[in-house]
């Protein structure tokens, strides 16, 4: 069987487009999205766009930072429920599903799968920051807009944000406003996917309201699994928002919000989508033909079809997330001076049992549950002292408790053998690893503006950031299955062993000889022993930044930035950490990264504000990368790389007639390691040989390559129509979205690499005074794509991939009151 590259569907080259409008989509505005506005006296402008990317209010034009703007009525309208839909839209981020966590990236910089990491991008929803990576993947709804800031946000922001942040701010409801709402229900008959929704606002006394969003949303899946005999990933998710909002007095305004989030999935978006021939077939493709006759890897017309899957539990994979969270702000305003308090409390349940070596056979399960609670309290200031000086800084506080599991089971019979291959026949075998982390965050920032003249303003920001972790970490050994572990070798059971031989004899000592051939499993085979780690980590970091911005113009201006940020350290999860003595090797932990930025950039409205465009030029340099490589058996951590990203982005809007708007945006991505000596082999590499060592066994030096998600181009242009007639509304929208090639896998390996790809997206929908339907396609060219790829485990050569969404066609019908 021949290898196979991810996509064989050749993207079309957008560059030409993009180059020959020369206007690119820069932003849209929150409330009446990029449509036109018009007076009788005047003629129709763009709709002037406010955001909050540096914690004020100030207009898109003046804000000294490349960000981009999606307003809620333009998700809404194209059905979009979640960061990975909206990824396409805003070229140079990416937001997918992978093995263990989620794939968040904006210009190609992003974290590796290991579930001890942070992420490089933060997430903020409401001013409150949501640190783990599947929460980039929860369900969305009833949002106001969603910015992007590209390029290291550290003074403002904090740690975490090396690549940029995504801030999500949902709708709010307005004191004076009647009560009104809508009620909605959109389906897409291929998948049979529904979502229910409704949302009720208006004030309930003369210096309050409320709002209240409900969503649920149901679906069959895309990915076919032949194995189970269903669709998948069948998922029932249900979100519910309540806000208030209070003005006790004049000067102050008090707004709460309350979120209930619950996820339930069946199944994956995943599937084998290469067998590279060119390694000997593993034993285990054999026994897969056993079990599932038809199995092949899963190409062309057949890449939905699935095989994925254990048959001792013909529930399959599973997952369910659970959240609540809370948040209340409060401003006040006294004089030239504004006082702002964010509160947010967050409780995030994730719990996942799934097959992992993407085989239909019975070889390797996971169970993995997570669980976090976190508080954080901001307090701001921000003041104009004089016309010529201006202040924004606070304290930002936060406090997690994170505790994960993941226990892996091993069956050495296959489901199919008549005697186990694991050491003494042992049939079941099983290692848990607990992970309990506490940490805590303090910083102080501010941001000073200075007018060194009516049109050029200085502004020095700085950032001093404080981060504590405390870990306590175990490995266990057992046997049995998912449903009854039986837990034989404990770390305290074999600390002090001198070598494999004594670890093995005291294994047998308290486990006897299930004990002995469960460590021997883990042990011999994967060089993982029981053990435990208690241990504190400190750091702390000093952030400046330096902006200059030149107002050269009343719709035009110009900015040069120096800035720096971190990503903080922390403890390597995987289970393979230790020495037979218990004490922690090599990759246990892992050091902060660093990053130095500088990014210039231009904006201007012209035209008569019928015109709006933007570029930037960027560089950002990291040092010490958090990387992650898999060695066929776990994931390694460590801090091995400089990665250098520079580039060029554009982005505009142009208003062609009184109803119809034409934009875009284009983005070149120079993604270079300048050093990278430890970067695992790929599989390929490792089992023909050519991987060139030329840093330790099984490594390589990347230095000079491009990395994984950095596609050198990436571009969208959209075209969006609205009007009003004398008895009916239209709006209708286009858009064109293209990513370059780009590997999906840290090992660089060609069968990870996917080929460029264009995909075409559109909406049309007619209102009626109180009615409106419209109809929405996403992915209208049906290409099959994915969000990340991995090497099965123990199966050299055999690739899996998440797949994203084929095409989508749907039906919304909306009442509103």
């Amino acid at each position: 069987m021949s290898h196979t590259r991810i996509n064989k569907l050749g993207g079309v080259a957008m560059l030409p487009i993009i180059l020959a409008t020369v206007c690119p989509a820069f932003a849209q505005d929150q409330e009446l999205e990029t449509y036109s506005t018009q007076t009788e006296d005047s003629e129709a402008r763009l709709s002037s766009v406010t955001v909050t990317a540096r914690k004020r209010d100030e207009s898109l034009i003046n804000a000294p930072i490349a960000v981009s703007v999606i307003g809620g009525a333009e998700i809404e309208s194209q059905g979009v429920v979640n960061l990975e839909q909206l990824s396409a839209r805003v070229p140079g981020l990416q937001v997918g599903r992978a093995v263990q966590t989620s794939t968040i990236f904006i210009r190609g910089v992003g974290s590796g799968v290991n579930r001890g990491f942070e992420q490089s991008v933060g997430l903020y929803v409401d001013g409150i920051y949501q640190p783990r990576s599947r929460q980039f993947t929860a369900s969305q709804f009833d949002l106001s807009q969603v910015e992007v800031l590209r390029g290291p946000q550290g003074v403002l922001f904090g740690k975490n944000t090396v690549a940029g942040a995504i801030k999500i701010e949902t709708a709010s409801p307005k004191i004076g406003e009647p009560f009104n709402g809508y009620a909605s229900v959109a389906w897409e008959p291929e998948f049979d996917t529904r979502h229910y929704s409704t949302v009720v606002s208006g004030s309930v006394a003369k210096n309050a309201a409320a709002r209240l969003a409900l969503r649920f949303t149901e679906t069959d899946g895309y990915v076919e699994n032949r194995l189970f005999n269903r669709d998948e990933a069948q998922r029932e998710d249900s979100l519910a928002r309540l806000s208030l909002a209070w003005e006790p007095v004049g000067n102050l305004s008090l707004e709460g919000k309350l979120a209930y989030v619950k996820m339930e999935g069946f199944g994956k978006e995943a599937a084998v989508y290469a067998v590279d021939d060119r390694l000997p077939a593993p034993s285990t493709i054999a026994l897969s033909k056993l079990v599932a006759p038809d199995w092949a890897p899963s190409t062309g017309d057949n890449a939905y079809i699935s095989y994925i899957g254990n048959p001792q539990y013909n529930d399959g994979d599973a997952e369910s997330t659970e959240s609540l969270s809370g948040s209340i702000k409060a401003e006040w305003e006294l004089g030239s001076i504004s006082l702002t308090s964010i509160t947010g409390y967050s409780n995030f349940e994730f719990d996942q049992f799934h097959d992992v070596d993407f085989l239909p056979i019975s070889f390797i399960q996971n169970v993995e549950p997570e669980s976090l609670d976190m508080f954080s309290q901001e307090l701001r200031i921000a003041t104009n002292w004089g016309d010529r000086v201006t202040f924004i800084g606070g304290l930002y506080y936060e406090d997690q408790d994170a505790s994960f599991e993941a226990t892996t089971y091993f069956d050495g019979t296959f489901g199919v053998r008549p005697q186990s291959i694991l050491p003494g026949g042992i049939v079941r075998v099983g290692q848990r690893t607990y992970f309990d982390q506490k940490a805590k965050a303090l910083a102080l920032f501010g941001e000073l503006g200075l007018e060194l003249t009516d049109s050029i303003t200085l502004e020095l920001g700085l950032r001093y950031s404080e981060d504590e972790k405390d870990i306590d970490k175990s490995v266990v050994v057992g046997t049995g299955d998912p449903t009854n572990f039986n837990i034989l070798v404990t770390p305290a059971d074999t600390v002090g062993s001198v070598d494999l031989a004594e670890y093995l004899q005291r294994a047998a000592a308290v486990g006897g000889t299930d004990g002995a051939n469960a460590a021997a499993t883990y042990a011999a085979l994967l060089n993982r022993y029981a053990a435990e780690l208690i241990d504190t980590r400190k750091e702390d970091h000093l952030d400046p930044s330096i902006k200059l911005r030149w107002q050269y113009a009343s719709q035009g201006s110009a900015y040069l930035s120096y800035s720096t940020g971190y990503k903080s350290g922390g403890y390597n999860f995987s289970p393979d950490t230790a020495e037979p003595d218990g004490s922690p090797r090599p990759g246990h932990e892992f050091e902060d990264e660093n990053v130095t930025a500088w990014e210039a950039g231009i904006k201007h409205q012209f035209m008569e504000d019928r015109a709006r465009v933007g570029l930037a030029l960027f560089r950002s340099d990291l040092e010490d990368l958090q990387v992650t490589s898999w060695s066929g058996t776990g994931f390694v951590v460590g801090n091995a790389a400089k990665l250098r990203v520079q580039g060029i982005e554009l982005d505009g809007q142009f208003l062609l007639s009184d109803a119809l708007e034409l934009g875009g945006s284009f983005s070149y991505l120079d993604h270079e390691f300048q050093s990278f000596p430890g970067a695992g082999c790929s599989v390929i590499e490792s089992g023909l040989g050519t991987c060139p060592n030329s840093a330790g066994l099984g490594t390589k030096d990347l230095a000079g390559q491009r990395g994984a998600y950095a596609p050198e181009y990436s571009a969208n242009v959209y075209f969006a129509y609205d009007r009003s007639f004398r008895d009916f509304d239209l709006s209708a929208r286009v858009d064109i979205n293209y990513k370059g090639d780009m590997y999906l896998d840290g090992d660089l390996d060609p069968n990870a690499l996917q080929k460029a790809y264009t995909k075409l997206n559109a909406s049309v929908g007619i209102g009626f005074d109180r009615y409106e339907v419209r109809v929405f396609g996403r992915n209208l060219t049906d290409e099959t794509t994915y969000t990340f790829s991995t090497d099965a485990p123990l199966s050299p050569g055999v690739y899996v991939g998440w797949l994203e969404e084929p095409r989508v066609i749907g039906v919304e019908g909306k009442l509103k009151f």
